[in-house]
């Protein structure tokens, strides 16, 4: 098994133990999920965090297992309206569109290395929980010009 599989692996046992946690797809290396789809529980933007950080401790590990370096960079945008279901009709395909998905996906992309980049969406609505942030400042996120975003601490930066 190659290491993105295996990584992969982990991580689809890993979000099983998030109620409020969907995978929706993988996409080449990434993988993608989403929070508070089909349980809209008030803390699925701090239950997404937590995944996250779960993500970033796993990698650490399967890096150590496999003497490796995958990395990760992780984007997390908070709110809606979104558009789902199942969509195609010869290889139907359950999935998530709009513009809250498209920002997440910009802020993954534009994230440094094994760091949780995150909205002030996300930041507003995790607003009271014990999560550590810092202003990483302006970001140029395309579609949406420049954005004030923000990392959650961590100690795997």
């Amino acid at each position: 098994m190659s290491s993105l599989s295996y990584y992969f692996s982990v991580i689809a046992k890993a979000v099983l133990n998030f109620k409020s946690i969907t995978k929706i797809k993988l996409i080449g290396d990434i993988y993608m999920a989403a929070g508070g789809l089909f349980d809209q529980s008030a803390n699925h933007a701090e239950e997404v965090i937590l995944f996250a950080i779960q993500v970033l401790s796993l990698l650490d590990e399967i890096n150590i297992r496999l003497s490796s370096n995958l990395q990760v960079r992780i984007g997390i945008n908070t709110g809606g309206p979104i558009i789902a279901g199942v969509l195609g009709t010869e290889k139907p395909l359950f999935d998530i569109i709009g513009d809250t998905i498209n920002v997440a996906a910009r802020l993954q992309s534009t994230s440094d290395v094994n760091h949780i980049h995150i909205s002030k969406d996300t930041l507003d609505a995790i607003a009271g929980s014990n999560f550590k942030t810092v202003n990483r400042g302006e970001t140029f996120l395309k579609g949406k010009g420049k954005q004030m975003t923000y990392y959650i601490v961590t100690d795997h930066e």
